[in-house]
């Protein structure tokens, strides 16, 4: 015996959850620069080991969508 007189919360509680992600998604590619990197002032500090100057390349400059995923969370975790 299953009920589904809460099948319209649920829409209406998903539908309220896709807005917030949408919203979110919209502000960091208009106002936040999108998939750009938000910490570009690292490429141009001069690094001395191998090792930063690949953790540098590989997580702000190749990977454009970790950025625009990060912006995003950050919204979603502010905004809920």
């Amino acid at each position: 015996m299953t009920e589904h007189s809460a099948v319209i919360f649920v829409f209406f509680f998903l539908a309220e959850y896709a807005s917030i992600v949408l919203i979110c998604l919209l502000t960091s590619v208009l106002f936040l620069g999108g998939y750009l990197s938000f910490l570009q002032f690292i490429e141009y500090i001069p690094f001395y080991t191998n090792y930063n100057y690949l953790l540098s390349g590989l997580l702000f400059s190749t990977y454009s969508s970790l950025n625009i995923a990060f912006k995003t969370s950050v919204l979603i975790f502010i905004f809920i």
